[in-house]
């Protein structure tokens, strides 16, 4: 008898573990510089002077079988649209950034994210209070959550668009502009 129940449990936490989330196919960048086409192929997403906000969006994408709920580890910096109704549009479309310029109101802690669908996940200045000294660059990849599938949970790492890129430089629509002409000339 133990042994079944041991054999149950073992299999229960395997299949919970099949439950999982991926980068979604949409992205949306309000702010920052964004990459112009004609530079060669990377993985960089968007550039943010030390004077700007940043404030980006991507989809999480639930591709498990059933339900999985995705939390925010830092509610201030990672936050979720609740899932639409309408899902040939709500899959892939961002709400309004709220007044103050961060994510929409709409924009919780945690959400579900049924079989196949997506949602936005808002981030907003990841470098919290670091300033670079010098003009100095900071990368980020990816936002730490949790996931609960099957009432197991665990920390994993949700991978970003690209690389996002905070300059401890102002006023980086020069660098920009720059990379712009660059390509026309």
């Amino acid at each position: 008898m133990v042994v079944v129940l041991l054999g149950g449990i073992a299999a229960w936490q395997g299949v919970a573990l099949i439950g999982r989330i991926e980068t979604g196919p949409a992205t949306y960048t309000p702010g920052g510089t964004g990459l112009p086409d004609c530079l060669p192929s990377s993985d960089d997403w968007a550039l943010f002077g030390g004077d700007d906000d940043v404030v980006v969006a991507h989809t999480v994408r639930n591709p498990s079988p059933w339900s999985v709920t995705v939390i925010s580890t830092d509610p201030d910096v990672y936050r979720f649209e609740p899932v639409g109704d309408d899902r040939r549009l709500d899959d892939t479309t961002f709400a309004d950034r709220s007044a103050d310029g961060g994510a929409p109101d709409v924009a919780q802690s945690s959400v579900v994210i049924p079989p196949g669908r997506s949602v936005a996940m808002w981030i907003v200045n990841p470098q919290g209070d670091v300033h670079l000294e010098h003009g100095g660059w900071q990368g980020y990849v990816g936002a730490p959550l949790r996931i609960r599938s099957l009432g197991v949970e665990r920390d994993v790492n949700m991978p970003y668009q690209g690389t996002l890129w905070v300059s401890g430089r102002e006023d980086i629509d020069r660098m920009g502009k720059a990379m712009q002409e660059a390509c026309e000339g």
